[in-house]
């Protein structure tokens, strides 16, 4: 054999090793270290239960084994928009999910009210997505009053959430001038600020869809318009 073709082969052979040695690193991913879309893959012998929640980035939740009507898992990153401390974290929303063995679940969700939103009968099967939608959508209250230097001013304003009929009270807040919404049932409800001290009484409807965020923006003084300024438009 001439030295050109020994050469020759042992690159080929060089190359295929190399190939070989790539191929088994990307095939590595695919374990219990790799990862797809951002998060880890699925761990061997479960299935994936991922919440589509409409943008929501963070929930509190918890998942029960039909089979056995026990609490198999629970999630609880946020505290309650009407708490002094509750918000909404800024950033890129990143999946929410849990990792199950297979069987059959019912996911539960907390809300800012007395509602709860469940999901029943999600079959998960080793090795496979399953999703499952979650009617929820979100809203936040902005209260700004005349400052003394006339100018408005947000303040924190205490508020009930009720029913669309205000018959039953389903929840309370507070605005604030940071971003803090309210995670609710998909529904309509409406929302009141009463501050006896101040003369405030607002009632406003809230219209919530899945995935919507809805703003409330609620400035009484400039709702007002002056006598004089109606009587001019009037005239006019």
């Amino acid at each position: 054999m001439s030295t050109i073709t020994l050469r020759a082969r042992l690159l080929f052979l060089s190359t295929l090793l190399g190939l070989a040695v790539l191929a088994g690193g990307c095939a590595s991913t695919g374990g219990a270290g790799g990862s797809r879309g951002g998060i880890p893959l699925i761990p061997e012998g479960k299935g994936r239960l991922l919440l589509e929640t409409g943008g929501i980035p963070e929930l509190n939740f918890y998942v029960i084994d039909q089979a056995t009507d026990q609490e198999v898992y629970s999630q609880t990153p946020r505290a309650s928009a009407a708490s002094p401390l509750g918000y909404e974290r800024s950033g890129v929303a990143k999946p929410v999910y849990v990792d199950l063995p297979p069987g059959t679940y019912t996911l539960v969700v907390n809300t800012d009210v007395k509602d709860n939103v469940e999901v029943h009968d999600i079959p998960i099967a080793a090795g496979q997505d399953r999703y499952a939608s979650v009617p929820l959508g979100r809203f936040q209250i902005l209260y700004s009053s005349l400052g003394g230097d006339g100018m408005p001013q947000r303040q924190q304003v205490p508020f009930l959430i009720y029913d669309y009929n205000l018959r039953t009270v389903l929840g309370k807040g507070m605005t604030s001038s940071d971003l803090r919404y309210f995670i609710v049932p998909v529904g309509n409800y409406k929302v009141r600020l009463e501050n006896s001290l101040s003369g405030l009484d607002e009632i406003r409807p809230v219209q919530v869809t899945f995935g919507g965020t809805q703003n409330i923006t609620i400035s009484p003084q400039q709702d007002q318009v002056p006598a004089s300024a109606t009587d001019q438009t009037e005239q006019e």
